[in-house]
């Protein structure tokens, strides 16, 4: 019995993302026309090549057709399947999957895993209006999975249901293999600074600025999407510092997942971004490693912890998480990990200010950092504070104050006290200052 023949094709699209960087977004051309291959081949897969005019695209691409709907199941066994282990992002979502939903999620992940180039996969199971956003879901949860190229194509049967994924790699099993080892190394010798008696918190503030100050925000090739790029190479934008935290929280056993969306510009725009939610100490935080290494600042060795460990509403006032039935990210609604008040330089109201940054300022001091920081409660506090560091233009004498005695308790550091810069984050209430040495 002949089957209507139904063709998906998608792509894997090149994001630019608001403030940090890019990623290869996994989604389906819903306005797309049917493709229409004419010629019939009973009982068996037929392949072709096709000039496909839609966005994305990419030009040519392989399409698969299905031309009967009895044709052989040729994906793994439920019981292989389950034998298949996930990384820890990937089984976290793959856990509140249906059953064959979750044979489906590991069947792709083995195929890309193995560089397979035809994955089939278990049918009437995921809808050709799904199967993108569970590849969305497989691959950005798996960070060490970077050599896919940018156009594959989905085999769809009469019935509208995805049964085959159709793959090409841009890098060849040799070179997966040599990059693997190297990001090995560059995750060993981070590593090899933590001490296994820390906090989730110290741990991951290791991390966090280790990716930061090892890696440069900078679009310069594909490496620059991969964990590889931010690690060994030192570029990379968003997905690359994104997979890069999720390799070495992995590493130290510290539950990290990627959270797939859209970063918000000041103007109100908005661009294709990746951050991440962490679990310190058996709760969930949002993080972007990303923006915390801005580029804008005057200052190239400026390391923020504006996104290091917020809640959900603060992450959510820049951050706009995607749509996925296959995503269901944990809430973060915990505090007593959030960077500033894990040290006690935060401001609940105006009048908290100074004694926040009078430890901010000491403690910076005292390590030798070029920066103090605090972070206040809300607007109000914010401009307040604000305004208070900035003593009218001129500065101000009480804040002036503290890092004069700051300077003569760390005589050695070279501190000049005559005068201090600015910078703040209004979106995140975070007033630094910059000290003179």
């Amino acid at each position: 019995m002949s089957g209507k023949i139904l063709v998906a094709v998608t792509s894997l699209a090149l994001l630019l993302a608001a403030a940090g960087g890019g990623y290869y977004a996994y989604r389906t051309l819903d306005d797309r026309k049917p493709v229409v291959i004419s010629g019939k081949d009973e009982g068996r897969l037929v392949t072709r090549k096709s000039k496909v005019d839609l966005p994305g695209a990419g030009g040519e691409v392989v399409v698969k057709e299905e031309i009967s709907s009895e044709t052989e199941d040729l994906s793994i066994s439920d019981d292989e399947a389950a034998e298949i282990g996930l990384p820890y992002a990937v089984n976290y979502f793959a856990k509140q999957l249906t059953d064959d939903e979750q044979t489906v999620c590991r069947q792709i992940y083995k195929g890309l895993a193995d560089m397979e180039e035809e994955i089939y996969i278990k049918k009437d199971v995921v809808s050709s209006a799904d199967i993108c956003q569970l590849m969305v879901m497989c691959v950005t949860s798996a960070p060490e999975i970077d050599y896919i190229d940018t156009n594959y194509s989905v085999q769809v049967d009469a019935d509208g249901y995805a049964s085959a994924l159709f793959v090409t790699y841009t890098k060849t099993a040799e070179d997966r293999e040599m990059r693997r080892i190297l990001t090995d190394q560059a995750i060993d010798h981070i590593c090899a600074g933590i001490n296994p008696e820390w906090t989730d918190f110290l741990k991951y503030r290791h991390i966090h600025d280790a990716i930061v100050n090892g890696c440069l925000y900078y679009e310069a090739d594909s490496d620059c999407y991969t964990a590889y790029g931010c690690l060994v190479g030192g570029n990379a934008v968003c997905e690359g510092y994104s997979k890069a935290l999720m390799m070495l929280c992995d590493r130290m056993d510290i539950p990290c997942l990627p959270v797939v969306g859209q970063g918000v510009n000041e103007d109100g725009t908005s661009q294709g971004h990746i951050w991440n939610k962490v679990m310190l100490d058996g709760e969930w935080y949002a993080c972007d490693v990303t923006w915390d290494d801005p580029v804008f600042e005057s200052a190239e060795d400026y390391l923020r912890y504006d996104y290091f460990s917020v809640t959900d509403e603060e992450m959510g006032r820049n951050h706009i998480p995607d749509e996925n039935k296959y995503i269901n990210e944990p809430v973060c609604t915990a505090m007593e990990n959030d960077f500033y008040r894990y040290y006690g330089y935060f401001a609940q109201e105006s009048d908290n200010a100074e004694a926040a940054f009078r430890r901010a300022v000491w403690n910076a001091m005292s390590a030798g950092d070029e920066y103090a920081r605090i972070k206040c409660a809300d607007r109000e506090c914010f401009d307040q504070t604000l305004n208070w560091v900035f003593g009218n233009g001129s500065g101000n004498e009480s804040l002036f104050s503290i890092i004069r005695h700051g300077a003569e308790m760390n005589p050695d550091a070279g501190y000049d006290p005559s005068g201090y810069s600015v910078i703040n984050n209004s979106v995140t209430y975070n007033i630094s200052i910059r000290l003179k040495k």
